[in-house]
Formats: C-alpha cells, structure tokens, sequence
C-alpha cells in the first residue's frame, strides 16, 4: 500500500500566528486532531491539537506550539509511513508529491486503509490500552509508547485533582 492511496490531499491548514483557541476551534469544526501549520502554501509544521495544544494558553499563536513535519514521498510505502511516525514519535507525516503537491497521513488513514502495523507495531499502539490515537514513544525505549491519556494517569497529579480527604 502507497501513502499516496490513504493521504488526505486537502488537509487543514492554519498558519502560525492564529491563536490557540482558534486552533481548537477549527479542528473541532473539521473533524480532525491534526493542523498542518503554512506559511503561504508550503507547510512549516505540523500541530496535533490534544498533545501539543492540551496544556497551551489560548491566546498563543499555535506556531509556538507545532513541530517540524516530517516528510515522506507520496509513493512510499505504508510500513515506512509508519516507520517514520514511530521513529519521530508523531501520529502524522506530510506526504510530498501526489496530484496535489503535498498532503498529510495520520496513524488513523493507515489503519483504516487496512494497514498492519509491523515490526514498528510497540510503538504504534499504546502498550497500556492498544489505542493508536496521540501514542509517543517512552524516552530511551526503542520498543514501547503510551498515549496522552495513559502518561497522564501514571503521572502525579496536578493542581485541583482530587486525592480524597484529609484527615
């Protein structure tokens, strides 16, 4: 399978300057959890709205908060796709070449064009729960990922969260 066949070829875009809450608001209005980040036509960076937006102030410009994209030829294949977003600990990679030039492909078009996982599959899927949704590697482990929601219930809690009662 080609990344060209699973890509979205009109993804959606914003650029760097809009703020934040803006950035939510767009993505919830189109359905999606990644932004691909422009200046003029050519993307700059990619932002996926539940991890690296999650803890952002609203009025940041979402340019703060997106990472570079890491690129890939239309007309590889799915398994180096995947390679990629593993190796990179990202759940998207922006797809240069194809009939509109460039496009974008989430961990989700591969799965649900009947991709595999393969060898990569520890770090495409959360080893606590086996989603593939917001799944980073552990830092130092070439072989195990967790997603958002799993690293944010084993880390300590934060301010406001309820421990119960004191004595």
């Amino acid at each position: 399978m080609r990344v060209a066949d699973v890509m979205s070829s009109k993804p959606v875009t914003v650029t760097a300057d809009i703020p934040v809450s803006e950035a939510f608001r767009i993505a919830s209005a189109h359905g999606v959890h990644h932004l691909v980040i422009t200046h003029g036509q050519l993307p700059v960076g990619v932002v996926c709205v539940r991890c690296d937006l999650a803890d952002a102030f609203p009025r940041h410009p979402v340019g703060r908060f997106m990472t570079r994209p890491v690129t890939i030829g239309a007309y590889e294949s799915a398994e180096r796709a995947s390679e990629a977003m593993c190796k990179r600990g990202v759940g998207a990679v922006i797809v240069r070449g194809g009939e509109s030039g460039w496009g974008i492909a989430t961990r989700g078009d591969l799965l649900r064009a009947g991709f595999h996982a393969g060898e990569e599959a520890g770090l495409f899927f959360c080893a606590a729960c086996g989603t593939y949704l917001h799944v980073h590697p552990v830092p130092g482990s070439d072989w195990v990922a967790f997603c958002v929601d799993c690293w944010d219930r084993a880390g300590p809690p934060r301010i406001g969260d309820d421990l119960g009662e004191s004595s």
